[in-house]
């Protein structure tokens, strides 16, 4: 697999950078990967595809070891995650509906009541552009400009998304309150 990445990248220097950012998290990756798939082949798929898409872009990455690359890496391998379960027929999420905005409070009990699994399992059912915008958020504890920068959206997006996904997640967890 490193190899048939590498002979992908021109450059010494990314080859190098590549390397590292492969033996930095891979292990991560396929953890990553076997969480939400629960399947060895489906999981080397997953995160064969995604080095290959961080081999065609290496030249993007300026730090291999930093959060943002980090978040990026995770967003990349849950979102692929997701994709080849549906491929396979596996995924089994509702639509859900919006409704009032979860107060940071509500979020805070969630934390420590139900714990942050729980938490994770539920912002895994969300729409993509919600999930990915709380993660940052929440998970990852971004800033919203922060969060603009690394989806490449305004900020005003940002703050629409992470309020609108709040809503939505609020009435997914509103039976366990």
């Amino acid at each position: 697999m490193l190899g048939i990445c590498l002979a992908l990248i021109d450059e010494p220097s990314d080859r190098e950078k590549f390397e590292h950012l492969y033996n930095t998290y891979k292990d991560m990756m396929s953890k990553l990967a076997m969480s939400i798939l629960q399947n060895e082949d489906l999981v080397k798929e997953t995160v064969q595809d995604c080095f290959l898409k961080i081999a065609e872009t290496i030249t993007d990455i300026s730090v291999v070891e930093s959060r943002r690359t980090k978040a990026l890496i995770v967003i990349m391998v849950k979102n692929k995650a997701r994709d080849n379960l549906e491929a396979e027929h596996y995924d089994k999420v509702e639509k859900l509906n919006n409704n009032d905005c979860i107060p940071d409070k509500i979020v805070n009990e969630i934390l420590t009541d139900l714990g942050y699994r729980e938490l994770i399992q539920e912002l895994k059912r969300l729409d993509s552009i919600y999930r990915d915008t709380l993660l940052l958020k929440i998970v990852y504890e971004f800033s919203v400009n922060e969060i603009s920068e690394l989806l490449n959206i305004p900020p005003r997006t940002v703050e629409t998304r992470i309020y609108r996904g709040r809503k939505i997640l609020k009435e997914k967890l509103e039976g366990l309150f």
